[in-house]
């Protein structure tokens, strides 16, 4: 990838998911050996439980929260990565071939990916057995269907 090409936002947003995903991980390692510190100062060091300001079933019970909601962000993380990506891959798939007349119809659409408004269209006979569909946005959905003030 040159330093000239944008950077897909699927690639950012992975990006993103595995910044998080590391800064969940580190923060579960920190707080686990918190509480293993905890455990270890009231049961083998025998220093109380005042120090620790909360009582070992609730830092306990709270590092069982804190894991699940990290599970379950890591999960929705994945999926929603998973699913943006086979979207990006079915956009990409080549369209299946239309037939005009037994004849192989490519149709280009200038803006590419434009939806809505009004489009003009020329076919051009490429050979024998192939034609090509320039479809141009001529009016764009907005200019047409302007809102209402």
């Amino acid at each position: 990838m040159t330093a000239a090409e944008p950077i897909r936002d699927d690639e950012k947003l992975k990006r993103r998911y595995l910044k998080a995903s590391k800064l969940l991980f580190l923060f579960v390692i920190l707080y686990s050996l918190w509480i293993a510190l905890v455990i270890m100062g009231v049961y083998f060091l025998e220093l109380g439980i005042k120090w620790a300001v909360f009582s070992i079933e609730q830092w306990i019970l709270s590092a069982i929260v804190l894991v699940s909601v990290v599970i379950v962000l890591e999960t929705i993380f994945f999926l929603h990565n998973a699913l943006r990506r086979k979207i990006f891959v079915q956009a990409e798939q080549p369209q299946q071939s239309v037939y005009l007349h037994g004849k192989q119809v490519n149709s280009y659409t200038i803006p590419p990916g434009a939806r809505g408004g009004i489009f003009s269209k020329t076919f051009i006979m490429i050979d024998e057995t192939r034609v090509l569909n320039l479809r141009y946005q001529m009016i764009p959905p907005n200019d047409l269907w302007k809102q209402k003030q």
